[in-house]
């Protein structure tokens, strides 16, 4: 006597999962971004068309700006300790009693 393969049972139905306000539902998770290189230049950019390579020569303006007046302050403070120096006496050294 051989065997017939019987046909496996069908499965049960499957029931829709209902979907809450809370939770999103698998058909909801896939959104329509547009083109990619659109959404990147929008995340990279302001309002104002800034973009990170106009503020970093923002800053390095203001860098060369702020080196400049350091330079300046350096060369004030040079020549105040110069004119100190040259006005003071010299120290007089008293030894200490024995």
């Amino acid at each position: 006597m051989s065997r017939v393969p019987r046909p496996p049972p069908p499965s049960p139905p499957q029931e829709e999962e209902e979907c809450d306000e809370d939770e999103m539902c698998d058909e909801d998770e896939e959104m329509e971004f547009g083109d990619p290189m659109e959404v990147l230049g929008a995340l990279l950019s302001t309002e104002e068309g800034e973009t990170i390579a106009t503020a970093l020569v923002g800053l390095k303006d203001a860098t060369e700006k702020i080196a400049m007046s350091l330079e300046m302050q350096n060369k004030i403070l040079v020549k105040i300790l110069s004119a100190i120096s040259k006005s003071s006496p010299e120290p007089k050294y008293v030894a200490a009693p024995a």
